[in-house]
Parts: structure tokens; C-alpha cells; sequence
């Protein structure tokens, strides 16, 4: 076995070194990368506890944000599985500075991911100790306490509550209510993890997206159902290709 991947092992075994060897990679990359925006080094610095992305797909947020507020697109910036909030947060950030009253929802259980099917594949299915019925009941991954997303939204960053809805739910049971609450949307952030999950979302917001605006999908590249979901929506809706994939999360935008 190559060095290397004996020392990548025994990293992946460790959780608090895996934390930490995440921790340096992304504050080395905030430094050489953003070196002199001393507004975005706080504000990367600031959500990095609350969000699992690392600093590729959190610059890619921060660059198609950028974009909408620069191109005048109009619509709320929507995400549907948020955790901590950390990639709200930067959203709900730039909306902040941008002051117009843009809205920046959120919608999570804040309980974690609900059961998988089998159309999320074998890894999902080990990764939830064999529960793939597709219930609606937590299985006890990827929990972000609604705790965590209001500390970074109001009490470290200090955004507007008026511009920011949180709503706590399934997203089967909460979407269909508020997508006409929502309106237009210049941005829908997917990070549903699940073809059920994600499927259900694009259902049911893709038509409030704007012409021009960004469907971004933070799990393309990492899991199975995810992947299947969004190239069946891509090829009923004749949409070619996706932007930007692997690391980075992928993206496209609407006809």
C-alpha cells in the first residue's frame, strides 16, 4: 500500500483527525484563495462550524449569489436541507448586503435524513443500516439542530429577521404549502441527499424558479439517488448538461 493511502486510511478512521485535518484544508484554502476579501474570509471563517461543504462549494454559492444580485434576477434565494445553515447563511448574507428585502427561506426536518429506497443504491442502504422503506422517520445522520441555523443567522451573523423563514418539516409535508408563499426564486439550493427527497422538491418548485435562475445540487456527485433524480428531471425537461461538477457541487439554469 502506497503511503498515501495508508496515511488517507488512517485518517478516515479518526474522526477528530478527519475534523481537523478539514478544519486546516479549509482555512488554507479561505486564505490562499480569498487572500485580501477580508469580508468573505470573516464570513467563511464565521460559518465553516455550520456547514458540511468544504471551500469549493462554498465559493460556488458565494460566486452564482454574486451573480444573481449583479444581474438583477429577481426571486428568493430557497434552500431545501440546510443543517446548520452555514450555506443559507452565506446566502442570506449577500441578500443582507444587497438591501432590497430579498427572502432567503430554509426548509430541513432539523431531525436528520428520513429513510432512503432503492433507488439511492447500496451505499445508501448501508449508510441507514438497511432501512430503505422511504418512511418518513429519521435515521439519526446529518442532524442540525434548528438551534445550530438561527445561531449563525441572528446571533453571529446578524441578518435581518424579517428577510430570513425558516420552516421545520418534511418537505413532503411543508412544501406544498409554502411554494406559493415563496413566489419567484432566483436560486433553489438542493442538498436533499435522497432520489425521493430530491425528486420531491424539484416537483414541486422548479416552476417558481425565474428564467435564468440557478438550480444548484450540493449531492450530485455523492449520491446515488441524488444523481439518478436530477439527470431524469435534466432529460423531461430537455435541460443538456450540468455546470460545474465534483467538488464544487453542480448547477444548472433554468430555459
Amino acid at each position: 500500500m502506497k503511503i498515501k493511502e495508508y496515511l488517507t486510511n488512517i485518517i478516515r478512521k479518526n474522526e477528530s483527525l478527519l475534523k481537523f485535518c478539514r478544519k486546516i484544508k479549509f482555512f488554507a484554502e479561505v486564505l490562499l484563495k480569498d487572500f485580501l476579501n477580508f469580508e468573505k474570509i470573516s464570513l467563511f471563517i464565521k460559518v465553516f462550524p455550520y456547514t458540511m461543504v468544504g471551500h469549493k462549494r462554498l465559493s460556488s454559492i458565494y460566486k452564482i449569489t454574486e451573480l444573481v444580485i449583479k444581474e438583477k434576477i429577481p426571486g428568493a434565494f430557497v434552500e431545501c436541507g440546510v443543517w446548520k445553515g452555514g450555506c443559507s447563511a452565506v446566502m442570506a448574507f449577500l441578500a443582507g448586503k444587497e438591501g432590497i428585502g430579498r427572502k432567503t427561506w430554509l426548509f430541513d426536518s432539523f431531525e436528520g435524513l428520513p429513510e432512503p429506497t432503492k433507488e439511492d443504491g447500496a451505499f445508501a442502504k448501508s449508510y441507514a443500516q438497511n432501512r430503505i422503506d422511504g418512511k418518513l422517520k429519521k435515521i439519526n445522520k446529518c442532524v442540525g439542530p434548528l438551534e445550530a441555523a438561527q445561531k449563525i443567522l441572528f446571533s453571529i451573523l446578524k441578518l435581518d429577521k424579517k428577510n430570513i423563514v425558516i420552516e421545520k418539516g418534511w418537505f413532503q409535508h411543508i412544501l406544498p404549502q409554502a411554494k406559493n408563499k415563496i413566489g419567484e426564486i432566483s436560486i433553489l439550493r438542493l442538498d436533499a441527499d435522497w432520489y425521493e427527497s430530491t425528486k420531491y422538491c424539484l416537483d414541486n418548485l422548479y416552476d417558481n424558479v425565474v428564467s435564468g435562475g440557478y438550480i444548484v445540487i450540493d449531492d450530485y456527485d455523492c449520491w446515488e439517488g441524488c444523481k439518478k433524480a436530477i439527470d431524469e428531471f435534466l432529460s423531461k425537461k430537455n435541460i443538456a448538461s450540468l455546470k460545474e461538477t465534483y467538488k464544487a457541487g453542480a448547477y444548472f439554469r433554468k430555459p
